[in-house]
């Protein structure tokens, strides 16, 4: 029997590649061996070599995205050394577009599936690769005739990592910067009924998270509405994760979205610009003001992670326009706040526009943009960097209270992470790093320097953070003071003598001898703190309850 390989190479251990596992089940009824085999990009090339040499394949299939194309470059050529007889068949995105580039700089190629590929590579198969074509592309059935991708043996394996569903595929919007706007990719959803067998099968198994990849799950609001309701009713362990576009959220929506269990749905929104000539300019037919609204209603549930998405790099988006998006999306406090950066695709529009908007960028994928009519090269740095402060310290969520208040002393959230740029560079910090010790250094020396008269406020603010991220019962070393201790020893004396066999009750909370033991507490050292966020004589008694980090306050 004929041994066939299908060979996906995610962007991290945790990923799966869905492609594959539907091509898999697609093909089942030819005669071939099939094994299915997930790599990371972490791994080193030579490694994913042996492994794949190892199987003694007579086909490996690759599914090719941006992430992993310069390492399946690197891959072909060498593994037509090892293994001369092997076929190489490549599919997915990053070939489908400019699938003559690819065999002209890899003759090693044998064939390329272009497009939804699931109909492309049966047929390849089915006449044994025997074809004078090297690019194939073929028009797929229907969504809903497309089989489900998931079988039996792919569990429990697959629960360590995210599941990835579909329950439509193509998109209504024709964003120039995006494959899914091409003409010939078209928007078509998955019967109903079907999904919900599929979903029923899949939390069975109770994997922490499936994540749809529909390009804009809310396309068709009834379809979103349906699962929404299903999944709600259904209250699974499951977290599920959608990618949605506001503008097309209704009352009956919120209604619907009001009654979501706390952690059961996250939500991720393109936000990309609030520049109205931006957005004309990239297809967007958005308004600011409404999407704005839309999203703060979303957050003032309490009950869905929000993700928000800003793209550097966008027409008509100068450093002044880009300021003023970054202040517009981040006054959101949206739960992770991605600044991201335009990649020009192959095939899309804006690809087709590099000329007319004077754009340099990377020639092998990511594609990321270099330069602009309207941002330099060093302007671009500047806003990388920005991006990684943004990450450290908002997106971590492990300085919240600092970094709230301290924004609060700005006109500008830009403002104040380009401040705290120059600082770093000043003092020469390491600004990527993800040691908190470090970085609440850092913070505490700017926060003197830009602002000495609050000085004891804001270091109680750190202990706060401190005390809601870690899983220690003390305080580092620039955290500690005498009242911390003082505070230590009169709360855990009081709530000690509250136990009863092991287990201790106070007001609404109830927890063991040991989850105290394992307690921060938290008295602070200033009156403007005390007034905000406490009772002026009282302690904070931090505690883990439930695998939920909480506190309780205690009258001194």
């Amino acid at each position: 029997m004929i041994k066939l390989v299908l060979a996906g190479i995610n962007a991290r251990f945790t990923h799966s590649n869905l492609a594959l596992y539907y091509l898999r089940n697609y093909i089942k009824d030819l005669q071939y061996e099939v094994y299915l085999l997930e790599f990371s990009i972490n791994q080193y090339y030579l490694d994913i070599l042996r492994y794949l040499y190892e199987k003694k394949p007579d086909i490996i299939a690759f599914s090719v995205y941006i992430w992993n194309s310069a390492i399946i470059r690197s891959l072909i050529p060498e593994i037509k050394k090892i293994l001369p007889d092997c076929k190489i068949i490549l599919g997915g995105p990053e070939v489908s577009y400019n699938a003559p580039n690819w065999l002209r700089r890899l003759p090693e190629i044998d064939f390329i599936v272009c497009g939804a590929g699931e109909t492309g590579f049966y047929h390849v198969l089915e006449h044994e690769l025997r074809l004078s074509d090297r690019i194939i592309s073929i028009r797929n059935p229907s969504l809903s005739d497309i089989p489900f991708p998931y079988s039996e043996r792919d569990f429990p394996d697959l629960n360590k990592k995210y599941i990835y569903y579909e329950s439509s595929r193509g998109c209504p919007f024709k964003c120039s910067y995006c494959l899914s706007s091409r003409n010939d990719q078209v928007l078509e959803f998955r019967d109903i009924e079907l999904v919900k067998k599929e979903l029923r099968y899949l939390i069975e198994k109770k994997p922490k998270i499936i994540k749809f990849v529909d390009r804009t799950f809310n396309a068709d609001r009834e379809h979103a509405r349906n699962i929404w309701r299903f999944l709600i009713a259904t209250k699974p362990e499951t977290k599920f994760h959608f990618e949605i576009f506001p503008a097309l959220l209704e009352e009956k929506d919120f209604q619907i979205l009001s009654r979501c269990p706390e952690d059961l749905f996250q939500f991720e929104i393109g936000i990309q610009s609030t520049n109205p000539a931006t957005l004309k300019a990239i297809n967007r037919y958005d308004e600011w003001k409404s999407t704005g609204e839309k999203i703060e209603r979303l957050l003032s549930l309490r009950n869905i992670h929000i993700h928000v998405d800003l793209i550097a790099g966008l027409p008509f988006e100068n450093m002044s326009s880009l300021q003023k998006s970054f202040d517009k999306i981040y006054s959101l406090r949206a739960d992770h706040f991605q600044l991201g950066f335009l990649k020009i695709l192959p095939g899309t529009e804006m690809d087709t526009k590099r000329d007319e908007f004077e754009i340099k960028c990377l020639e092998e994928a990511p594609y990321r943009i270099l330069e602009n009519k309207w941002l330099s090269y060093s302007e671009f740095i500047l806003i990388r960097k920005i991006e990684n402060l943004l990450n450290i310290f908002y997106n971590s969520q492990k300085f919240k209270t600092t970094i709230e208040n301290l924004v609060k002393k700005y006109d500008s959230p830009f403002k104040f992470f380009s401040d705290l740029k120059d600082f770093c560079e000043k003092m020469n910090y390491e600004i990527e790093t993800k040691n908190w010790h470090s970085n609440s250094s850092l913070l505490f020396e700017f926060i003197e320097k830009q602002f000495p008269e609050m000085r004891s406020f804001f270091f109680d603010c750190l202990r706060w953070d401190w005390c809601y991220i870690t899983n220690s019962h003390f305080f580092p070393e620039l955290l500690r003071t005498n009242e911390n201790k003082k505070a230590k020893k009169i709360g855990f004396r009081y709530l000690k003598q509250l136990a009863e066999k092991g287990n201790i009750k106070y007001k609404n909370w109830n927890f063991t001898v040991s989850d105290l033991k394992k307690a921060v507490f938290f008295i602070p050292v200033s009156n403007k703190f005390k007034q905000e966020y406490m009772n002026v004589n009282s302690i904070a008694v931090f505690l883990t309850i439930n695998n939920r980090k909480t506190y309780l306050m205690l009258k001194l």
